[in-house]
């Protein structure tokens, strides 16, 4: 091999990247005035141009959808722009931050109350776990209450954990002060003393039922119960970002 191939190669391996570099440049000047050639102010131009790079790296979403999401910004910049408005003011400095407000979705307002039916759908969760531990607990420690009282059926404890899930995001939005109640305050405040009476009537009721309507679980697979609900109420509140709510945390943050 003579000493001019490894130079000829090297060479060769430059000038491969520089085409490539080169061809990098032309694509970005060329994406760059798609968005110079349609009415936008050079800031305006800058910032689509910086969203659009950002926007083409994310893979959760569609060339359509991808290509819908630029032209609506853009028609909002075009009518923006008749009053002096800029992309900065219209949708944040932060174009990486509008993207994932985009994929993600806007932050919900810290005061908004969480949606009905997951806020449902996790206390219930929650109440079943606190029962069925409890249980399992009380009947391992002592297996006397279980052989010799009146044990707790499992039907009871579904019953509890699905009122205690219907009411607790129902009876806050009762007595909220920024909503408009139809109903005087001293009658929503009975009707919550009269949920509360029927709910431990109904608890204590099921005890009378037949055993096979009510069977009465043993204290071990109480437990398994109660911790696989938990972890059930846990995924519930991450998918939904729940943020009040029994044992959510964040109770505070509605005010």
């Amino acid at each position: 091999m003579s000493e001019n191939e490894p130079r000829n190669a090297g060479a060769q391996q430059r000038n491969r990247n520089a085409d490539v570099h080169q061809d990098r440049n032309s694509a970005a000047k060329s994406e760059r005035a798609v968005f110079d050639n349609i009415g936008l102010t050079k800031r305006n131009a800058d910032y689509m141009y910086r969203f659009n790079q950002a926007l083409q790296e994310q893979p959760k979403l569609s060339v359509d959808k991808k290509s819908e999401i630029v032209n609506q910004m853009v028609a909002d910049l075009q009518e923006g722009q008749r009053t002096g408005k800029i992309a900065k003011n219209l949708f944040g400095g932060d174009v990486h931050a509008r993207v994932k407000e985009i994929v993600e979705g806007p932050k919900r307002d810290a005061s908004a109350p969480d949606p009905y039916w997951p806020s449902a759908l996790y206390n219930g969760l929650w109440f079943f776990t606190i029962f069925s531990l409890m249980f399992g607990i009380l009947y391992i420690v002592s297996p006397s209450a279980q052989k010799n009282g009146s044990p707790v059926g499992i039907t009871s404890i579904i019953l509890s954990g699905v009122i205690a899930g219907l009411a607790l995001p129902a009876i806050p939005r009762m007595f909220d002060s920024k909503r408009k109640h139809s109903l005087n305050l001293w009658i929503r405040i009975l009707l919550a003393i009269l949920f509360v009476v029927a709910w431990l009537v109904l608890f204590y009721g099921m005890a009378y039922l037949p055993g096979f309507l009510n069977p009465v679980m043993t204290p071990w697979a109480q437990l398994v119960l109660g911790v696989l609900t938990g972890v059930g109420a846990w995924f519930v509140k991450q998918h939904y970002d729940l943020r009040q709510g029994f044992f959510s945390g964040n109770t505070q943050r509605r005010r």
